[in-house]
């Protein structure tokens, strides 16, 4: 079983038992997360889209990425500038696959209804 998750712009790929690294998220470790399912299958090639599904995921640490240098040249100009950035990620791991959320799960009254005259 496998969904898609969609988390700070990207979509992930993920299956249970598996670790993601993605933006860093405010939680904290050993905390859990849910994030929103966009697609859930039980079998390669054979899905639907998610409706109210979620993956729950478990923070096992917070790290930065690996440096990323930047180098900036203009030509004649003696203009040369070098630059470095390292993204913080969070690394997840992933529990559950595809459990409805609970407001999506159990439908409510309407507001207005009531029995009776």
């Amino acid at each position: 079983m496998y969904a898609i998750v969609s988390h700070g712009g990207h979509q992930y790929k993920v299956s249970p038992g598996e670790h993601l690294l993605v933006d860093r998220l405010q939680n904290e470790i050993g905390s859990t997360v849910e994030l929103n399912a966009l697609f859930v299958a039980e079998k390669e090639g054979q899905g639907k889209p998610a409706g109210g599904a979620v993956v729950t995921a478990k923070v096992v640490s917070h790290h930065r990425g690996r440096k990323l240098r930047v180098f900036k040249y203009k030509p004649k100009k003696r203009n040369r500038r070098t630059i470095g950035h390292r993204s913080h990620l969070t690394e997840l791991e992933v529990q559950t696959v595809g459990a409805k959320t609970a407001a999506a799960s159990k439908p409510g009254k309407k507001e207005g209804a009531e029995d009776g005259a």
